[in-house]
Formats: C-alpha cells, sequence, structure tokens
C-alpha cells in the first residue's frame, strides 16, 4: 500500500515558527523579570543586613592601605570622650524595645581585607561598638589583625573607612576611628556589677551578614578563665547565643550599659563525646576600660614590657613530613629593646629563655610574662649560625 506525504502549507510553517519564536521572547522575558527580581531583592536585603561579600556602598578602602591615626596629642585626651553609665541618653522609664533600639544603633558591622598579590580580598567579619560621639569604635584584635583595610557599616548602613587607633593581643582589644561626629555611642557599664542571672542582650553581625542581630540570655558565669590563641583570659560567660561574626560586638545589660565585649563562643563536642552548646564570653568592660584609654590616647598599652619587633609566622621543614613554625623578623623598632641588643630583620626566633617559640602568638604571650626591666636569652637563626642574644625589657613609650 502506498503511503501518501503530508506537507504543511508554507503560510501554515511561517505562521507556526513565529508562534514558537513568540514563545521562547515571552518566557525569557519573563525569567529575566524573574532574575532581575530576585536580584533587587538580594541587593535590598544587602542594604539592611549588610551582607559581607561585596558592600556596594562609597566610598571604598579596596584599593587604599590599611588607614593608621596617630594618638591624640593635645592636652585633652581623647578617652575623656567616653560615655560611663549614669551620663548616657538612654531615659529613665524607656522600654525594652527602646533600649535596645538605642543599643543597635551604637554597634556596627566590619568586613576586613587583606593583601593577597597585587590586590586586597575580603577575608573576614565582625563587629564593634561606637563609645564616642566622634566616631571611636572598639572591637576584638583578633578580628582586625593583620587587615590591609577595614570597612564600617552603621545600623543605617551607611559605610566608612576605618583607621587603627591601636591594638593588644592580651586581651583581645582593638580600637580604630572611623570620621564624623554625633555618631550614637555606648555607655560603658560596669561589669564588676554584674550577677550570675543579669539579663542581657548581645548584638552584632551573626554570621557576617545578619548585622545587628539581637539575642537575649543571662549572666552564666563570672571571672571565667579561657585560652584564646595561647592566651589565658578572664572572662564573662553568657547564654545569648553568639554565632562567628559577633566577636568584637556588644554585651549589654538591660538597662542599656555596655559591660562586655563578645570575642568567643564554644561548640562541638569535648574530648569524651559530649555536645558543647550555650556557651558564650565577653570580656568584661572593667576589663576593656584602661586598655581602651591607653589605646585611644597613646596607641598602645601602657606599663608593660616589649621587645620592639614586628613578626611574620613562617613553617620550615625539620625532617620527613614534620614541619615547624617560627616567628620570622621583619622589622625591629628603633631605639627598642630588640635594636639595642642587635636583634636583627630576618632573623628566626626560635626560643625564649631556652623555651621554644612556635609563632608570632606564641612570642607574644612568652613576652607577656615577665616584667619591665627582665632579661632574657633570646635565640635566633641568622643564615646558617644560631646566636643567644642578651635583651633586658623596657616599656614601650611610643607607638
Amino acid at each position: 500500500m502506498s503511503q501518501e506525504k503530508v506537507r504543511m502549507p508554507a503560510g501554515a510553517l511561517i505562521a507556526s515558527i513565529l508562534i514558537v519564536l513568540f514563545l521562547l521572547a515571552a518566557t525569557a522575558g519573563i525569567v529575566s523579570l524573574a532574575v532581575g527580581a530576585r536580584n533587587a531583592q538580594r541587593e535590598a536585603n544587602a542594604g539592611e543586613t549588610q551582607a559581607t561579600e561585596q558592600p556596594t556602598a562609597a566610598p571604598s578602602a579596596s584599593e587604599a592601605p590599611l588607614l593608621t591615626a596617630q594618638p591624640h596629642e593635645g592636652t585633652d585626651n581623647p578617652s575623656q570622650e567616653l560615655d560611663i553609665s549614669g551620663s548616657g541618653s538612654v531615659p529613665t522609664g524607656s522600654s525594652q524595645v527602646e533600649i535596645i533600639a538605642d543599643c543597635m544603633d551604637a554597634v556596627v558591622s566590619i568586613d576586613i581585607k587583606m593583601s593577597s598579590g597585587y590586590s586586597d580580598v575580603y577575608a573576614g567579619s565582625g563587629s564593634g561598638v561606637l563609645i564616642t560621639e566622634d566616631g571611636y569604635i572598639v572591637t576584638c584584635n583578633h578580628v582586625i589583625e593583620g587587615a590591609s583595610a577595614i570597612l564600617v557599616y552603621l545600623n543605617d548602613g551607611t559605610e566608612y573607612d576605618a583607621a587603627l587607633i591601636g591594638a593588644d593581643s592580651v586581651t583581645d582589644i582593638a580600637v580604630i576611628k572611623i570620621e564624623g561626629t554625633g555618631f550614637a555611642h555606648a555607655k560603658l557599664g560596669n561589669s564588676s556589677e554584674v550577677r550570675v542571672g543579669s539579663r542581657v542582650y548581645a548584638i552584632g553581625n551573626a554570621l557576617g551578614e545578619l548585622s545587628n542581630t539581637v539575642t537575649d540570655g543571662i549572666i552564666s558565669g563570672l571571672d571565667r578563665e579561657i585560652e584564646i590563641e595561647n592566651q589565658s583570659m578572664t572572662v564573662l560567660q553568657t547564654s545569648a547565643a553568639i554565632n562567628s561574626g559577633n566577636s568584637g560586638g556588644a554585651l549589654f545589660l538591660d538597662n542599656g550599659d555596655l559591660i562586655g565585649i563578645v570575642n568567643a563562643k564554644s561548640s562541638g563536642t569535648t574530648s569524651s563525646g559530649a555536645t558543647i552548646e550555650g556557651l558564650a564570653f565577653a570580656v568584661p568592660i572593667d576589663t576593656a576600660k584602661p586598655i581602651i584609654a591607653d589605646l585611644m590616647d597613646y596607641g598602645f598599652v601602657t606599663g608593660r614590657p616589649y621587645l620592639g619587633v614586628a613578626t611574620a609566622d613562617s613553617t620550615y621543614s625539620s625532617g620527613w613530613f614534620s614541619y615547624v613554625t617560627f616567628p620570622v623578623v621583619k622589622s625591629v623598632v628603633e631605639g627598642s629593646p630588640a635594636e639595642i641588643a642587635g636583634i636583627r630583620v630576618n632573623d628566626i626566633i626560635t626560643k625564649i629563655d631556652g623555651k621554644d617559640i612556635d609563632g608570632s602568638t606564641a612570642l607574644r604571650a612568652m613576652i607577656n610574662t615577665y616584667a619591665i626591666g627582665d632579661t632574657i636569652t633570646v635565640t635566633v637563626m641568622r643564615g646558617n649560625e644560631t646566636y643567644d642574644i642578651t635583651v633586658t625589657l623596657l616599656e614601650r613609650t611610643s607607638k
């Protein structure tokens, strides 16, 4: 049996093609609209939460090195501007909602950049607390350590470049500054008056994306001894939920007083397999106050011994699949104990008084166990030679 081939008229074929093209165009338009709406929503959310992946507000510090500010040289010290509890702006009888709103305005989100090759890249996020009306901010040293640029975002989303005023690894406290006046700022309370069970609010840039997130809880422990980067610290413990990105943020008493700077949390499991949850810690504000004041006024903490070197960690092979890390001297402060004793740039510091030093953090921690005037032996590798150098530790007198 023969089979006839059915042919579509040319006009019908052209019409079918036009219909298909129309449907494809309409679909593409719908997808484009959906993508545009989704991107617009993402941009709106980024403005609200200060997402750290790519802040777009100007001005930006992406091309500039980390700004550093000189300590105040006038007769009045900047620390005299600190708002001590009792003189703040929170009115008596304010509701908890109003108090929290005032506290949120004093908390900032922080992004940092670090040098990578020939450019700066986003390297981390944290939080900070405005403590004066002219832009001084307290945060954690570990939030800004090693940064080539620091970006600060207010509660309303305004972006600023920040300058580093000073930092202290011993207490994990740092002070940075943004330019301007009239900033909302926190009242510094008295952490020594806090009791277990006192109600508190933690405010910070949770996860580095959710700016000014508020969580509540109680003070669950006083004078807790913990170790952060080989440095023993005495801190407050709270049950308020803390996440990455909260470091440097605020722990407020329920009356609006700043009583701590959030610096650590514990999670995971213990060596016995028990789950760790709900453990968060903050530097007590009474511990932080004198550190903040010194950093604001001098750029460093007074009354401490110092060696006078800047170091960077370097790892070396010590055998098959065995490696060691030592601090390498990158610069020596003029007139410092290190320069006086003869320590040089590129010296590799391996021991202090015969004790192994496995990095820059360990070196700082070791120096802080001594007193001003103590004499120590610093063992360094210089080329193929090893030298024992006697150093007398002095008090730092300039930035």
